[in-house]
């Protein structure tokens, strides 16, 4: 019974809080009610509408004021042509909140408009305090002011070395892209100026110097669509614009083909190696291709010049950028520096391989003729002026597992191992190298067209290394040191200067495919031979 009566009040209770929630229904209307549950249920959507409709007012506000605040010309947007040895993708159509705010930005934040008359100084828009110079030359100067410095104008271009310099670094404190688009800008603002014709050509031979030197840039879609417009602007204007904008784009073309080739190539040299790898046949003899120590130099050099050529400059900087795309998973490929490296593992790929054919001789008369022909390359290779031959193989030389090879040595071969010591010595940061480099390089710049200088790769990327951390790329007060980005400049630009040697001996297609494709022992397998040959017990 006790049950049953609670049960019974239960109900009871349970009904008369039912008909006290119709009563206020009633009394006081369903929207009440909703704005009774709306705390509770729909404050985190009606907190986000409202912020978004809070946040885009005060974007109308500013276009507005801004709108009434400028007077310069409207910018139109151009369409874009075909891209130029790219893959064509789809492009993202901005929203309308995206275009009014993209506007903002451009009008605020990037190139103001010119005044109505420019004076003939390149700093047209007030920011010569900007800029820091000492002794006349330019040491720094805040971003604005150094891309407006960029700029040409109707009587200033340039210097060719500070625009080789800013673009090669503008990576650590900017991206290409945005730079390029500033520049388009730059143009574009001064489209109903009287001076129009004469400055864009200008801008087509600024944008002809960024495509001889960084080429590689313009893989990136996003430059792609500055360069279509800033080409399309200046080929409207005369017949001989047409054709210079023609042979630029045919100039991009021809670099993009090349790349594209060189990379092929050496996915097919890697296919190559892995099949003679396992290939039973394989016989690792450097003797029985070449017996000419200069004819093996010669087709070293070939290689050398081939892979450092096809380094773009602006790998070398981008090795030290951080990625910051990863929410761009198209874009995250732009920061590439695999010829850099693919040139590092060719270095490593030399200095195993000499190991190898010292290694795999049996008969110790075998090993020792092995040994002064692979001494006697790299004596070819440093009257070449080619280092970094010259380098791999004395790093192959002095190998553990080669080096304590004793029974092959000859008291000749031992003074060139000195010899060659001599000029690999780390001493005074490679002294010896270095004031040896200085000369060779003296002598080659007197027959350019002939011979060459392949300086020593791990040394200049050490170089370039410290400097990138030694220095600042801004000063406390946010300048950017142009004295940094002029020190990057010249060494990399060691990497430039023998682009269009033509080198004076014949291509051995048998050697190259050989010394390129032939496989190399590691270093437990060098250590495993080296031991059957000379075993320690034995010495």
């Amino acid at each position: 019974m006790t049950s049953e009566r609670a049960s019974t009040a239960m109900c009871s209770t349970i009904q008369r809080g039912q008909r006290n929630l119709r009563s206020k229904r009633t009394a006081a209307g369903e929207p009440r009610l909703l704005a009774a549950l709306a705390p509770h249920h729909l404050s985190p959507h009606y907190s986000r509408i409202k912020m978004q409709h809070q946040r885009l007012q005060k974007e109308l506000q500013a276009v507005a004021t801004v709108s009434l605040a400028t007077s310069g010309p409207r910018l139109r947007a151009s369409r874009s042509l075909p891209a130029i040895g790219l893959r064509n993708t789809a492009k993202q159509r901005p929203t309308v909140f995206d275009t009014l705010v993209t506007r903002m930005e451009n009008t605020c934040l990037d190139v103001q408009p010119p005044e109505a008359s420019p004076p003939a100084s390149p700093l047209k828009l007030g920011l010569s305090e900007e800029l820091v110079r000492k002794d006349g030359a330019l040491v720094g100067g805040s971003l604005n002011a150094l891309v407006e410095h960029l700029l040409p104008n109707e009587s200033y271009y340039p210097e060719s070395s500070f625009v080789f310099a800013f673009i090669l670094c503008c990576r650590l404190f900017m991206k290409p892209y945005e730079l390029l688009a500033k520049v388009l800008r730059g143009l574009q603002l001064r489209k109903n100026d009287p001076e129009y014709p004469d400055l864009a050509p200008k801008y087509l031979q600024l944008l002809n110097e960024w495509v001889d030197k960084f080429a590689y840039d313009f893989r990136d879609e996003r430059m792609m669509v500055s360069f279509k417009d800033l080409t399309q602007a200046s080929a409207t204007l005369s017949l001989e614009m047409r054709k210079t904008v023609g042979l630029l784009q045919a100039n991009l073309l021809k670099k993009l083909n090349n790349l594209e080739k060189y990379e092929r190539t050496l996915s097919q040299l890697n296919i190559a190696a892995m099949e003679r790898l396992i290939d039973p046949r394989t016989e690792v003899n450097i003797l029985r291709i070449c017996d000419n120590p200069a004819v093996v130099a010669q087709q070293l050099t070939y290689i050398e010049l081939e892979r450092l050529n096809s380094i773009g400059p602006e790998e070398f900087i981008q090795t030290f950028v951080k990625n910051t795309e990863e929410k761009e998973p198209l874009y995250r490929d732009m920061k590439k520096t695999s010829n850099l490296e693919a040139y590092v593992e060719w270095f490593n790929r030399l200095s195993y391989l000499t190991a190898t054919e010292i290694c795999v001789s049996d008969k110790k008369r075998d090993r020792t003729k092995v040994l002064d022909f692979i001494v006697d390359v790299a004596f070819e290779c440093r009257k070449l002026h080619n280092f970094n031959s010259c380098m791999a193989i004395i790093a192959g030389l002095f190998m553990s597992s080669v080096n304590r090879l004793k029974k092959a040595r000859t008291r000749a071969i031992d003074e060139k191992l000195q010899e060659l010591e001599h000029l690999a010595d780390p001493v005074g940061n490679y002294a010896i190298y270095r004031e040896e480099l200085k000369g060779a390089t003296s002598i080659a710049e007197q027959s350019v067209k002939s011979s060459c200088v392949v300086p020593f790769f791990g040394l200049l990327v050490k170089d370039i290394y410290f400097t990138q951390e030694g220095n600042r790329t801004r000063h406390e007060n946010g300048n950017i040191n142009m004295e940094k980005c002029m020190l990057l400049a010249n060494l990399v630009s060691q990497v430039l200067l023998w682009k269009e040697t033509v080198l004076p001996f014949p291509r051995v297609q048998e050697v190259l495919n050989y010394l390129m494709t032939i496989p190399a022992l590691t270093d437990d397998e060098l250590q495993l031979a080296s031991y059957e040959l000379e075993h320690p017990c034995k010495r």
